[in-house]
């Protein structure tokens, strides 16, 4: 497969951490009526491996998996081949890239795993057993660890550099998800069904809003963020698990509206023009359009699919239901591309003749347009 050059990846993998979401500059994935493409790659043992999580580093794709042998992480050429294999605790859950390391989380382990760029170990920095760090995050400078482990409840700053703590703080049940729109701290609270806004330098909680039931991931736009809920009670009760994507105004806290998906939503990633979206039960993905959250559509996936990363071209989705990770594309470079066909759900049918019809508009919306106006971040 041919990828972008070193020097385009590594701009664009900068200008995402940053929250400059490459809008209008370079290309994204395909729009409303072009046709996808993918192809899977194997990378561990068929019979026992599971493929948690996936990272750009804007040159090669990082995975974790967790096997009969314990957790790993694996480095990948741009063509999938795998470069390095370094044992990592039990099972990697989350990644992020610090501009010069990986550092992973390991939930079953209570700790976080630092690697080099060449794969070899760095730092482990072992929590307390309660921990169970998830969710992680870089800022540009710091790095945060959601500490989902029971009784928690706290997310960690680290300082990159010198790879030391800095300071915990509280903030709600289970926290989860992270993301950073360029001013603040966002942290999504899966038992408190909220998200939660906090200054990055004190970890104050500014703001709080509440979302649907058990929200996990979370990602910015360059405008808003995108929540995912897990199992929304508004769109079925949640013992049918039905999930949903929240769109909210990163300034004011404004709902924009409340889109259904798949079922067990999980990992979100955004590539300059739409959200895309892991549906973790139904082992599929759909894509929505930022700008009105319209349905692009609805596509199989490996095994339970559970995290993304966008590398400028190809969406890369890590299966945690099987050893594969799933290459997307609408400009394929390679034969192993075949056509993916759209998978008709209610919400597709929903959503191709009323493509707003299925979201939901929080009536507090002109009280928030109103405090925004009034300076209210």
């Amino acid at each position: 497969m041919k990828f972008c050059s070193e020097l385009q990846c590594t701009l664009r993998i900068a200008a995402l951490s940053l929250g400059s979401l490459l809008l209008g500059s370079g290309p994204v994935l395909a729009a409303t009526g072009d046709t996808l493409y993918g192809t899977a790659i194997s990378v561990g043992d068929a019979a026992s491996a599971n493929v948690n999580s996936i990272v750009f580093d804007g040159r090669n794709i990082w995975v974790g998996v967790e096997d009969s042998s314990g957790g790993w992480v694996k480095k990948l050429s741009a063509s999938g081949a795998i470069i390095s294999s370094t044992q990592v605790g039990i099972a990697p859950l989350q990644m992020v890239y610090d501009g010069a390391r990986i550092w992973v989380t390991d939930y079953a382990s209570s700790d976080i795993t630092i690697l080099g760029a060449d794969g070899g170990v760095v730092k482990t920095i072992q929590l307390a057993p309660s921990a169970n760090p998830e969710g992680i995050l870089f800022d540009g400078k710091y790095i945060w660890v959601a500490n989902n482990g029971v009784g928690a409840n706290s997310v960690s700053k680290y300082d990159s550099t010198t790879m030391t703590l800095i300071r915990e703080y509280i903030v709600g049940l289970d926290p989860d998800g992270l993301a950073f729109d360029g001013t603040y701290i966002w942290v999504t609270n899966s038992y408190g069904n909220n998200v939660v806004k906090l200054n990055r330098d004190t970890g104050e909680i500014l703001r709080t809003y509440p979302t649907g039931v058990f929200p996990l991931s979370v990602v910015f736009d360059g405008t808003n963020m995108w929540i995912a809920i897990g199992a929304d009670a508004d769109f079925g009760p949640p013992i049918n698990v039905t999930g949903s994507v929240m769109k909210l105004r990163a300034n004011g806290g404004i709902n924009l509206g409340t889109f259904p998906v798949g079922s067990v939503v999980r990992g979100l990633a955004y590539d300059g023009t739409s959200i895309w979206i892991c549906n973790s039960h139904d082992n599929t993905f759909t894509r929505l359009r930022a700008t009105d959250g319209a349905r692009l559509g609805t596509y199989p996936a490996g095994g339970a699919p559970r995290s993304m990363a966008f590398d400028g071209k190809h969406m890369w989705i890590a299966n945690s239901g099987d050893n594969t990770v799933s290459v997307i594309t609408s400009s394929p470079d390679d034969p192993s591309f075949l056509p993916l066909v759209p998978i008709q759900t209610a919400a597709d049918v929903d959503a191709s003749t009323t493509p707003r019809s299925t979201s939901k508009v929080n009536a507090a919306a002109l009280g928030a347009i109103a405090s925004m106006l009034l300076g209210d971040n």
